[in-house]
């Protein structure tokens, strides 16, 4: 199965020029942070980028208004990572309606439980963007169940127990849990928080059906010339090539 390459960045003045550079650089489905003032799930790193793209003025409007602008310009899909207050504030009806007319193809929304997602999507059952779902490795089997069978577009599975961009090990029971999740779901199993080098991609990249990188990408965007950056972008996407070969 292919590998899916899922890079984060957040959504400020230059995110749409970052797209095409992950696109480019073999990104099958891109996050865009969506800045926001109290980011739960958010590490130092992420929590730093959302409040410059904030004193910026950049909000879930500017971010619809550029991607819809700009949709046909991206070869990747793209999903964006936000909170349920934003999507309150925007209106439930608006919001969908905007991420359909941006090209958007998922919703993460962190802050929203398993029950509290499904009664969202049975509000809107006509919608054609993907509420994704995320399993924590503190998630028990029944949960896991209800989770896969309910998922859409694919699977994010939470590496360890902290925000993102921690350092530290993975989870000792990650791999066992993505196996578990895989058995059960319909759509692809992806990994994500705390992955940085080709050696995290290629450990976990062989039960994950991808991975998710964004601390160390918004960190080389912001810090590392352009060219340095893309090497580093095209080295993930080498290893996960590699991996699926050596399936």
């Amino acid at each position: 199965m292919h590998k899916l390459f899922i890079p984060y960045i957040m959504g400020n003045k230059n995110f749409i020029e970052n797209m095409k550079i992950l696109s480019e650089s073999g990104a099958d489905i891109i996050e865009v942070g969506v800045p926001f003032s109290d980011p739960v799930a958010d590490g130092p790193v992420i929590m730093e980028a959302g409040n410059k793209a904030i004193q910026q003025g950049v909000n879930i409007a500017y971010i619809f208004d550029e991607l819809t602008t700009h949709r046909d310009s991206i070869n990747s899909q793209y999903v964006l990572m936000t909170y349920i207050n934003i999507i309150n504030h925007y209106g439930e009806d608006a919001f969908f309606d905007a991420c359909e007319k941006a090209g958007v193809y998922g919703l993460i929304i962190p802050d929203l439980p398993h029950e509290l997602v499904q009664q969202l999507k049975d509000r809107h059952p006509h919608r054609k963007v993907n509420i994704i779902s995320l399993i924590a490795m503190t998630t028990s089997d029944e949960r896991i169940n209800q989770i896969a069978e309910n998922a859409e577009g694919f699977i994010y599975t939470v590496t360890m127990n902290a925000t993102t961009g921690e350092n530290g090990k993975f989870h000792p029971e990650l791999k066992r849990k993505i196996e578990k999740i895989k058995n059960k779901a319909h759509v692809p199993v992806v990994a994500g928080f705390g992955i940085r080098t080709k050696a995290h991609v290629n450990d976990i990249s062989e039960v994950a059906d991808g991975v998710v990188i964004g601390s160390e990408i918004v960190k080389r965007f912001e810090h590392d010339q352009k060219e340095q950056t893309i090497a580093y972008l095209n080295s993930i996407r080498t290893t996960l090539d590699d991996v699926q070969i050596n399936e």
